[in-house]
């Protein structure tokens, strides 16, 4: 059985609701789904889908719209651009293709299933999977108003599917449009979308320190007793000889969530990705596809690659200042941070957005990178946002979408959560 609740007024008219039983079944099911792997990486899914099942719960799916989910679940603006900023779209996406691999994993057969009925943002609810011996149900039709058979029911199904083939041609068409119909975040990446291959992302990946001692892990990491007796390993200090090094276990944080941004947006265009560290990356995977670097000091894929560049990355480790470089005003040393390391514990981060066509693999080049981690989140972000770049778009010289572009990015860190980046300079040449 199917029960769904539709965005259209006509089909609230007599809806039987949902049964209280059903109500905690679907709200059982919706934890449960937001509590897998698929979602826990993914806030903006997860409180899209929570409104989306609370609204549809409560019977007001006729709010389920697009600029109302806009205003209510990401605080834009009452009169934001849809076309300009389609987080809700891209999130609706997301959530589907979720929603689809996770119940293609093998223990949920037999969970109650929620989808976004096509064509809106409103949820549908799947009970009764099985007929009793295992054997699942053929699908069933949502559960409206009125009998199937009713004259008025079959002039909407008819009405529904035309409508329906209508918006299928629509999209077609829309996706033959030329490039000055997409919004300006299409454009920054149509080069990488239109280059053959999948897109190679590399990862920086920063040198980090385990302690050779299983024991004396555990007791730096609160495992085992809360106060370990006197003459424990705990209550020593480290020595040299305690430490193993390792070159390519570990990703900071904030590059992950970039790559987290940046994957979700491949996704959504339907280009094929793969993922690398920078230490199994090499010179030929760069020559051979497009590609994307996330982080700088972390990844000397990217300092080799932007090391020509007008904007990159300094290090000044005697004086512990890590700055953004400016080779057209380097008596520029604004853009810096002192005193950063080894803690990270700072107001503000500068990262620089690049996109180039690197000369030496003949492949599009995208660069998400900061001077910390704070900075490479940021970065990932304003390459995501369709909002965030539209913003910069509008200070590019005309024809910039044919031509290599830098951005360098100011970003506010409070309570070690980076901020909206806001634009420092531009370069397109």
């Amino acid at each position: 059985m199917i029960l769904a609740m539709s965005r259209k007024p006509d089909l609230h008219a007599g809806s039987p609701p949902l049964p209280a039983g059903h109500i905690e079944q679907a709200q059982a099911a919706m934890e449960k789904v937001l509590g897998s792997h698929l979602f826990r990486g993914s806030r903006r899914c997860q409180i899209l889908l929570r409104y989306i099942v609370g609204q549809t719960l409560t019977g007001d799916a006729g709010s389920l719209k697009e600029r109302t989910l806009g205003v209510e679940v990401f605080g834009r603006n009452p009169d934001y651009d849809t076309s300009q900023d389609p987080i809700v779209r891209a999130s609706a996406a997301e959530i589907r293709k979720k929603l689809a691999q996770y119940y293609q994993e093998p223990g949920h057969q037999d969970d109650v299933r929620i989808g976004l009925i096509p064509g809106s943002y409103v949820a549908e609810f799947h009970f009764d999977q099985t007929n009793g011996n295992g054997h699942p149900l053929p699908p069933a039709a949502p559960v409206i108003s009125e009998p199937l058979r009713h004259p008025a029911r079959k002039r909407f199904l008819v009405i529904a599917a035309c409508a329906l083939s209508l918006g299928v041609l629509a999209a077609v068409v829309l996706l033959a449009l030329p490039p000055a119909g997409h919004t300006a975040l299409d454009q920054l990446w149509a080069p990488v979308l239109k280059a053959p291959g999948a897109v190679l992302i590399s990862v920086g990946q920063p040198v980090a320190y385990n302690l050779k001692s299983a024991e004396l892990q555990d007791a730096v990491q609160g495992f085992g007793p809360a106060q370990p007796p006197l003459g424990h390993p705990a209550h020593r200090p480290i020595l040299e000889d305690d430490l193993v090094i390792l070159w390519d276990r570990y990703v900071a944080l904030g590059d992950a969530v970039c790559l987290v941004h940046l994957t979700s947006l491949l996704e959504h265009y339907g280009k094929p990705y793969h993922v690398r560290g920078e230490r199994s990356t090499s010179f030929a995977d760069l020559r051979d596809t497009p590609s994307v670097l996330i982080a700088a000091f972390d990844n000397p894929w990217t300092l080799r690659t932007a090391g020509q560049l007008r904007f990159t990355f300094g290090k000044d480790s005697a004086s512990e200042t890590d700055l953004v470089v400016d080779s057209e005003h380097p008596e520029n040393r604004e853009w810096k941070l002192t005193g950063a390391w080894p803690n990270w514990d700072i107001p503000v981060d500068y990262a620089i957005v690049s996109r180039i066509l690197d000369t030496t693999s003949d492949r599009p080049v995208i660069i998400a990178a900061g001077i910390t981690q704070y900075g490479t989140l940021a970065a990932g972000e304003f390459l995501s946002n369709a909002a965030y770049f539209a913003e910069a778009a509008r200070q590019l010289p005309p024809h910039w979408q044919k031509k290599n572009l830098q951005i360098v990015l100011r970003v506010p860190v409070v309570n070690h959560i980076p901020g909206r980046p806001r634009i420092l300079a531009t370069h397109v040449w």
